[in-house]
């Protein structure tokens, strides 16, 4: 699936880029030789990935990578494993050597090519008051968090004025281990990168509060999340509170984690509040509960953040904004309204809800015009706390089987109906799983 590492230095100006991210991205998906799924027409296929394509939104997700993201280039750097500037030629019509197997959809196993160390972009710490600039009065986070980060050594500027937020190993204790790479996030646009070479399995941008023996571990999708959340959170008296961003992947240090949680830490999944961040969060949900063998009282809730949905969920808790999607849209919360989901998302909440033809008919009447008539908005909220009431079930209901000491078999089970509920092509709760849930949640 490899393919050379292109090393020649970018030559397109910021608003060409801009332009080819704004690709659609099932034309991309053609070009790229996909095909289109017979039986989910917004799924296509090729060697190795099933992505989901939202072209109006410009997104993707890949479910057996269980990742995503945004733009046509970031769906030709997964799809093909090549780098952004070897994108940027196959978008701007130039001659590109992709890898054989990608190149002619076939399928065998190649050799796998020596791994290359993980690059950064160089510093520029000319630039770096913009970047600080940036990440206070745009994105409202604190200068004395921001001014702490930047001294440690974990966030910078590069020379083209993006933030840099440094990735590490993380050794016992959380302790920095080895360098990674970089995450990068422009200040003029919504373009977000790794450096050339980070794994995103092998490192990690994390911080955290506080002295003493670590007391809790949120996960998050993105840094400036994590800052946010630190933000919001503030210094605990309870010990050491750490903050670690997935990028939005999935992946997390599960033996540093398990490690942690013998010692009495509490793990707090702290995504997103979206459905990909739902989903998600179960995705996680079920790595925890196959690699940390711990009974609830370990992980007891603490105090909940102020404007903050939170859910035990076994040896873990779930904890997300509603303030906004995200910890940074909570954190600006005074500035915004309550999050309320797109009306594009309206058929998804019908299809888990388990609505008839008829209703799905008149909502797809509805969410074609550019804005909602008021009737219609108040349905539309009343689908959206329905489909939140359900989810907060589910992990009321996950937790509730933890305490009741049921069969490993069956809490997965649980985290296998969440996970189906929460897709994008979601699948409604059988009349077996609501009258089970029922039976565990009134025991």
């Amino acid at each position: 699936m490899g393919s050379q590492i292109n090393t020649k230095a970018p030559i397109y100006p910021p608003e060409v880029i801009d332009e080819v991210r704004q690709f659609n991205l099932e034309e991309v998906a053609e070009r790229l030789g996909m095909e289109r799924d017979r039986h989910d027409q917004k799924k296509w296929r090729t060697s190795g990935c099933a992505i989901s394509i939202d072209a109006s939104r410009g997104v993707f997700f890949d479910h057996l990578a269980q990742t995503g993201g945004g733009g046509a280039i970031s769906l030709v750097t997964h799809v093909m494993q090549c780098d952004f500037v070897t994108a940027m030629d196959f978008l701007w019509g130039k001659p590109v050597d992709f890898s054989p197997g990608r190149a002619s959809k076939i399928t065998p196993v190649k050799a796998k090519e020596p791994e290359k160390p993980p690059r950064c972009n160089r510093r520029d710490r000319t630039k770096w008051k913009d970047v600080r600039d940036y990440l206070i009065d745009r994105r409202g986070l604190p200068s004395f968090l921001v001014n702490n980060l930047h001294r440690q050594g974990l966030i910078d500027a590069d020379v083209r004025s993006n933030v840099m937020f440094f990735r590490y190993s993380i050794e016992s204790g959380f302790q920095l281990g080895e360098a990674i790479g970089a995450s990068l996030r422009s200040i003029s646009s919504n373009l977000k990168l790794l450096t050339p070479g980070t794994k995103r399995d092998r490192g990690w941008f994390f911080f955290s509060l506080g002295e003493g023996i670590i007391s809790r571990i949120f996960l998050v999708e993105s840094p400036i999340d994590a800052i946010s959340l630190a933000a919001l959170r503030g210094d605990s008296i309870y010990g050491r509170t750490i903050c670690i961003s997935i990028d939005g992947a999935g992946s997390i240090p599960l033996s540093v984690l398990s490690d942690a949680v013998r010692q009495g830490a509490k793990i707090i999944i702290a995504l997103d509040g979206d459905r990909p961040g739902e989903e998600m969060s179960w995705q996680i949900a079920k790595q925890l509960r196959g690699s940390l063998s711990l009974g609830a009282r370990s992980l007891a809730p603490d105090g909940v953040l102020k404007d903050t949905a939170s859910h035990n969920a076994g040896s873990h808790r779930r904890m997300r904004p509603i303030l906004g999607k995200d910890w940074n849209e909570q954190l600006l919360g005074s500035k915004r309204k309550r999050y309320l989901p797109s009306s594009e998302d309206w058929l998804m909440f019908a299809a888990a809800l388990g609505k008839d033809e008829r209703v799905v008919q008149r909502i797809e009447l509805q969410i074609r015009k550019k804005v909602l008539p008021t009737a219609e908005k108040k349905m539309l909220w009343s689908d959206w706390q329905a489909y939140r009431k359900m989810q907060n079930h589910l992990w009321q209901w996950y937790r509730q089987a933890e305490v009741a000491n049921k069969p490993d078999e069956y809490r997965q089970r649980i985290a296998d109906v969440a996970i189906a509920f929460n897709q994008q092509q979601p699948v409604p709760l059988s009349k077996r799983a609501i009258e089970a849930m029922q039976k565990d949640l009134l025991a």
